[in-house]
């Protein structure tokens, strides 16, 4: 519907040099396509515009999700699902960025569906939600519950369409458009997010120093 406000949706395109890049991040791609679906065949009872897309250069520093917050209105957009890491692995793991309030929405999907969702209080800068988690955006990671350690097989050259399973694909989508459909709520509030929280979250986890090798430490935090 055409609202004030918005949940913005997205998922990265490219994938790191050496890759082919089915798991990171073409799984959260094609997520993100099936949630598509799911959405347009409810389109009619959604409460809040939902935007949706893909964007580039995350591995390379996050370069399309910046355009793309640079180019919106921040402040109408209630939240951000980022789909880097859905569609890998059979059961989906949230990653809240220190935004509690996240549990509850997907507590309620759980319940209504009857997949179970990994909830973990993680907050880190490294992916596309992060540009808009800087403007004050609540921004929620969809990933996967992983065997390996680590990034498995990704950014190797073994990240290939083999290791793809549909099936998790199909149920991801599903789980991700019914998250949407709930932060599309009228009567659905998520908190924005506090700069001051985050700031310490970061520093708590000694993560600053790395950050600022990376170049994504705010200036603005010191």
């Amino acid at each position: 519907p055409d609202t004030p406000t918005e949940v913005v949706v997205i998922a990265h395109h490219d994938a790191h040099d050496i890759g082919e890049g089915a798991l990171d991040n073409g799984c959260g791609v094609a997520t993100l396509v099936a949630a598509a679906r799911v959405l347009a065949a409810m389109e009619s009872v959604l409460e809040t515009r939902v935007r949706l897309g893909t964007v580039s250069g995350e591995e390379v520093g996050l370069v399309g999700a910046s355009a793309l917050a640079d180019g919106l209105d921040t402040d109408a957009v209630r939240a951000v699902v980022n789909l880097d890491g859905a569609g890998r692995y059979r059961t989906l793991r949230a990653f809240l960025h220190a935004t509690p309030a996240f549990a509850d929405v997907l507590a309620a999907v759980e319940d209504a569906t009857g997949h179970p969702i990994d909830v973990v209080d993680t907050l880190h800068p490294y992916s596309d939600h992060w540009p808009f988690l800087r403007a004050g955006v609540p921004a929620v990671q969809l990933h996967s519950v992983t065997p390996e350690r680590g990034r498995g097989w990704g950014h190797t050259q073994a990240d290939t369409r083999d290791k793809v399973d549909a099936r998790t694909l199909r149920e991801h989508g599903m789980l991700a458009a019914l998250l949407v459909r709930e932060l599309a709520r009228e009567d659905t509030t998520i908190p924005r997010a506090s700069q001051a929280t985050l700031r310490q979250r970061l520093v708590d986890a000694g993560m600053r120093s790395g950050m600022v090798a990376a170049d994504v430490w705010p200036a603005a935090w010191d």
